[in-house]
């Protein structure tokens, strides 16, 4: 439990009494103790966050590694998170966009193969090189003619289907 009275440093501020409450992601219970600060604009009160989107994927790291089950507006941070329509996510998925829209709403719950999918597509996605992101993305369109003969080359230690010029 946190102490009213207790103070936190704030981007490099010397003190203040209160951490601020991120209601703005979505997600209730998201605290920032720094990293942030009080801006004035014609004469409003606005509040600025250092890098957002590495907040929102430390904050979404934090929900795929330690939360048992997603909550409708986890999955709909994660996805946002990740730039994706729900269009988009159905279809690295396999899965629908009426029936991501319905597991955002919380009309059905996630099944826990696609749940554990949306967890390892999130952690992906915070990666540099996306190479399992590109591959879910072009299953879709790959050929569905029966394979009649698939031929590999042994080069070094490597195997490819593809011979050494």
């Amino acid at each position: 439990m946190i102490d009213v009275a207790e103070h936190f440093v704030r981007d490099g501020e010397d003190l203040s009494a209160v951490p601020y409450e991120y209601k703005e992601c979505g997600l209730p219970g998201i605290f920032l103790h720094n990293g942030y600060r009080i801006e004035e604009f014609e004469g409003e009160q606005y509040v600025a966050i250092c890098d957002t989107l590495a907040l929102h994927q430390a904050i979404g790291t934090q929900l795929v590694c330690k939360k048992k089950e997603l909550a409708p507006a986890e999955i709909r941070f994660l996805r946002k998170t990740m730039e994706l329509t729900q269009s988009d996510l159905a279809g690295l998925m396999g899965q629908s966009s009426q029936q991501v829209a319905r597991w955002e709403k919380g009309a059905s719950a996630i099944p826990g193969p696609a749940d554990r999918l949306l967890r390892v597509i999130f952690l992906v996605s915070t990666m540099e090189d996306n190479e399992f992101l590109d591959l879910l993305k072009d299953l879709e369109e790959m050929d569905e003619t029966p394979l009649e003969g698939l031929d590999f080359w042994h080069e070094g230690d490597t195997w490819s289907d593809r011979k050494a010029a």
